[in-house]
């Protein structure tokens, strides 16, 4: 059995910047939402507010750049040109591109070049020749307003989802911004089929828990987490974990809401909830069993309602929510 090793989760946002390329001013905001947008200029433009301003892009843009691997899953699902698209480190999250697993056999039938990643890089993005460049504001792969400017020098950037936001509400920003209500009204329909038809799929008897190990104990999801709210959206009751847990020293410091800390020898606070593991490193249950022994004797390993979900699980989209909606289905139908 595999013991469950420490590997970073998160990517870096380290931007590097290529030699005797000189800062821009920096765009003023203003109070308009991100990614409302007037209507298309006679000069075949939109004008669409955003992170960090104001930017007019081309109304029919068909040579879009992700520069946020984040953000390339919400544009595919939106149907948008993505020519090519920042990735990230290889790893058990990802493809041998650097695309994350739950989108990447599209990625790739689409044809989207992968650029050097985790790090921005400013001669690969002007490579390719983009006529949109389109990156994250928030998170591991945000962009920051100075590579921002730098990049609005190849081409018009837009920079979307300023927040820790769900999927579903930055999908509708990225299709006020790109004129693609449509399709996002398309999704939303979809994704509220996928969660009555779970939902009347799954048992509801016990409490549910989902969780990463790490090496000092697990990491809880809590109901303000993308996968809390999918749990909720599917009718799962969230067990709630004592109050005396914060997630001081986790990634991302005290003041995260979306995980809170477990050590191992507090197992029992799981009471009688099911168990749901996002299998980062591809463990099986036995796995965890051997590395926390503690979990052994609480009901969810007793009576087999522990199960794993998926490294998808780590990152919700529009692509990792159907997979792991189907996953839980499966194991708790």
């Amino acid at each position: 059995m595999k013991r469950i090793p420490f590997r970073p989760a998160l990517v870096t946002g380290v931007v590097t910047a290529a030699t005797g390329l000189l800062l821009l001013t920096a765009c003023g905001t203003d109070s308009s939402p991100e990614g409302s947008t007037d209507t298309p200029g006679d000069d075949g433009t939109r004008s669409v507010s955003h992170v960090y301003g104001e930017t007019e892009i081309p109304a029919d843009a068909g040579n879009v750049v992700s520069v946020s691997v984040t953000s390339t899953a919400t544009l595919l699902s939106l149907d948008v040109p993505v020519t090519a698209s920042a990735t990230t480190s290889p790893g058990p999250l990802t493809d041998e591109n650097g695309f994350f697993s739950q989108w990447a056999d599209l990625a790739v039938e689409r044809e989207v070049e992968p650029l050097p990643g985790p790090e921005v890089s400013l001669e690969a993005v002007g490579a390719a020749e983009p006529d949109l460049i389109v990156g994250n504001g928030f998170g591991a792969d945000a962009i920051d307003e100075s590579t921002y400017e730098m990049l609005s020098e190849i081409a018009p950037t837009v920079v979307l989802g300023e927040g820790d936001i769900p999927w579903t509400e930055l999908t509708e920003q990225y299709a006020e911004a790109f004129d693609r209500q449509d399709r996002a009204a398309e999704i939303t329909e979809e994704y509220q089929e996928l969660v009555t038809e779970s939902s009347e799929a799954l048992s509801h008897d016990n409490d549910v828990v989902m969780l990463t190990g790490t090496p000092d104990g697990f990491n809880v999801f809590t109901p303000e987490s993308a996968q809390g709210k999918l749990l909720a959206d599917l009718g799962l009751n969230q067990h709630e974990m004592p109050e005396d847990l914060t997630a001081a020293g986790a990634q991302g410091g005290a003041d995260r809401t979306d995980i809170v800390q477990l050590s191992p020898e507090r197992a029992s606070d799981f009471d009688d909830s099911t168990l749901l593991f996002v299998n980062l490193q591809g463990e099986e249950i036995a796995d965890y069993a051997e590395s926390y022994p503690t979990l052994e004797n609480i009901p969810a390993f007793e009576d087999d309602r522990a199960f794993t979900v998926g490294a998808e699980g780590f990152r919700m989209d529009y692509y990792s929510s159907r997979l792991i909606s189907e996953r839980l289905v499966e194991n708790l139908g």
